[in-house]
């Protein structure tokens, strides 16, 4: 699942063609039981028309496109979108060969298509009004990039389970996934198994910096691919060029030269360096 780097280079990619430009129709092909749009779709394709895209911003694992209605439209609008596990949102020419499994269609002021192809369709989208948009985020915890260093230790503070399963939770801490925080966690040294509230502040500094560290690296390599996931411009990432631990077990640790390992925590994989992140 695209987790925040990726989320963050399809925005950044897709906020020079989009800003500013005026959506002229839209064409959604959504089986009734088993789609990516969430509530009507009379009123997706009415209040998207005619509107103009103000901004393209992300939020945790979600992007978000802000909407100046139509003439006949009166309240603000976010178009709200999740990429699922397979999701891929990207702009191209209008007589661009239109790939299986794509879903949704924009026409532009531009001349451009913005078009979300999901063959899994675990994706999703909607509209929201302006008064809508905080409550459907709350449940989300804070940025990586925002939460403070006392917060972020906070956060942890007499729980019991694995701190990689915290890492995990969006409730906690928005946009990482089982990739960032295997990585974060490697270089800050910590077992993924941890039990979170026996971590130290120094640890628990470290974990912070390395969170923000591995996310900005990621970013810079334009996200990871493993499979299904390309970037605004639809180009694979290259950030799984440079992952230490993820998805490398039985390969030999880079800082220590150790076989890394996997285990299963809470259903979920991660990867580790036993004798750089020795369990506690």
């Amino acid at each position: 699942m695209p987790e925040l780097p990726e989320v963050e280079t399809v925005v950044r990619g897709l906020r020079p063609l989009l800003k500013g430009r005026r959506i002229r129709r839209v064409e959604v092909r959504q089986r009734r039981r088993f789609g990516v749009l969430r509530g009507s779709l009379a009123r997706f394709r009415r209040v998207l028309t005619g509107a103009r895209i103000v901004s393209v911003a992300r939020r945790g694992k979600y992007i978000v496109l802000q909407l100046e209605p139509a003439a006949n439209q009166v309240a603000p609008l976010w178009w709200v979108i999740h990429l699922g596990m397979t999701g891929q949102l990207y702009a191209c020419p209008a007589a661009a060969p239109r790939v299986k499994h794509t879903h949704v269609v924009a026409w532009l002021s531009s001349g451009r298509q913005l078009r979300y192809r999901d063959p899994r369709r675990f994706g999703k989208m909607l509209v929201l009004r302006d008064t809508e948009l905080a409550g459907y985020f709350a449940p989300l915890g804070p940025e990586p990039f925002r939460i403070s260093l006392q917060r972020f230790c906070r956060l942890f503070r007499g729980r019991r389970g694995p701190v990689k399963s915290l890492l995990l939770n969006q409730s906690l801490l928005r946009g990482l996934g089982n990739i960032y925080s295997s990585e974060a966690l490697f270089l800050a040294g910590v077992h993924p198994g941890t039990p979170a509230g026996v971590l130290r502040r120094p640890e628990l500094r470290r974990l912070f910096r390395a969170v923000r560290r591995v996310l900005r690296e990621a970013i810079a390599g334009m996200g990871t691919t493993f499979s299904d996931y390309r970037t605004a411009e639809g180009l694979p990432g290259d950030y799984q060029n440079s992952l230490r631990v993820y998805d490398r077990e039985g390969e030999p640790c880079p800082g220590c030269g150790t076989a890394i390992e996997r285990v299963v925590l809470a259903g979920r994989s991660a990867h580790f360096c036993p004798r750089c992140q020795p369990a506690v």
